[in-house]
């Protein structure tokens, strides 16, 4: 499947994306700094089966979108990716240990309906961690997402804007 043009059609590259969101997800939780990243411009699908919050994942197009981190520590990062029999699945490693974790959270998740179109709109924030103490150091938020919505969404789960 490919997102073009505002629709779901059949074509050669698609599904490169579910790699561009895992491999964002995984930067996420390191401390790898995002440069270049871009979501969806639309929501394509419902959330059944959705394990990640909506707007957390990365839109790629050769030659023109692109998924890009900068390392800001002296440490080495390496990311694996496989292929499982039903999963793509992947891990960040690094070369000593990071003092630090990181907690993904959706905040502020709505449906919309404005004329005749649907929007959703959440916000991302990532908690950051001392793994020694436990204790959360900081705080922020990092993705704020608005996309128009592709599927009727039921009128219990809307508010008007």
């Amino acid at each position: 499947m490919l997102l073009s043009k505002g629709e779901v059609i059949t074509g050669v590259g698609g599904g490169i994306c579910q790699l561009a969101n895992l491999l964002y997800w995984m930067a996420l939780h390191t401390p790898l700094e995002v440069i270049e990243r871009h979501h969806h411009s639309f929501d394509p699908f419902p959330d059944s089966g959705r394990v990640l919050p909506f707007g957390s994942g990365a839109s790629v197009f050769y030659n023109y979108v692109d998924l890009r981190f900068y390392n800001p520590t002296n440490q080495d990062f390496q990311i694996k990716v496989w292929v499982s029999d039903q999963h793509l699945k992947g891990a960040i490693y690094t070369n000593k240990e990071w003092p630090y974790s990181y907690h993904i959270e959706e905040r502020n998740h709505k449906f919309l309906k404005e004329n005749d179109k649907f929007f959703r709109q959440n916000e991302i924030w990532r908690k950051t961690y001392d793994k020694k103490t436990g204790k959360q150091i900081n705080e922020e938020r990092i993705i704020e997402n608005f996309s128009e919505v592709k599927y009727e969404i039921p009128i219990e789960k809307l508010e008007e804007y």
